[in-house]
């Protein structure tokens, strides 16, 4: 079966930082790679190698490769006497990736070819899935520096969670219409015989 499955994105409602006056905004991006190895000792042995050792894994079995990713926010309500702004916005995107990797004793050429070409189509299709993540934290960034003042504190707050959360959903839906569109990566060669 193809790699991906479930995204997972954690979100964590605002909170304030120091008062601050001034207007600053800033996305924190974070990729982070683990690997579990396989022991293959020929390319038909990659798949139940695969399946035997994947620690992804759900009621509907094992899976070759994953992305997660995290996003968290951060801003301060400040009133002001043009209204109450986001001031110290700060968001978070933390991306996940884990996939297979070869123990360095497997020496057979064909298998390593094998593995090679399948291992370079999951990285890929799993590199899309965290570039989801980055963009959503992006776009959640734009849109609450765009918010305009409001006369409520209280307002302003619940508009920018709301906002933000809307964003995350629409890409975890863009996660889910990328894997059917592939069949979870199959299309793009991200699969193993």
């Amino acid at each position: 079966m193809p790699s991906y499955k479930h995204l997972a994105a954690l979100l964590l409602l605002g909170s304030a930082l120091a008062a601050s006056s001034g207007i600053r905004a800033e996305t924190i991006e974070s990729v982070e790679y683990r690997y579990y190895q396989i022991s293959p000792q020929s390319p038909w042995a990659i798949k139940p190698e695969l399946m035997r050792n994947s620690p992804i894994r759900d009621r509907r079995g094992s899976f070759n490769g994953h992305t997660d990713w995290y996003i968290d926010w951060y801003f301060q309500p400040v009133a002001g006497p043009a209204g109450c702004h986001l001031a110290d916005i700060k968001v978070n995107v933390r991306v996940v990736h884990t996939l297979p990797a070869l123990s360095e004793y497997v020496t057979d050429k064909q298998t390593i070819d094998v593995f090679n070409r399948f291992s370079e189509a999951l990285a890929k299709h799993e590199k899309n899935h965290g570039n989801n993540g980055l963009e959503a934290a992006r776009e959640i960034d734009k849109a609450f520096r765009e918010l305009p003042p409001q006369r409520d504190c209280r307002y302003l707050t619940r508009m920018a969670e709301e906002a933000g959360k809307a964003i995350v959903q629409k890409y975890i839906q863009k996660d889910g219409e990328y894997d059917y569109m592939t069949r979870n990566g199959e299309t793009e060669g991200a699969v193993i015989y």
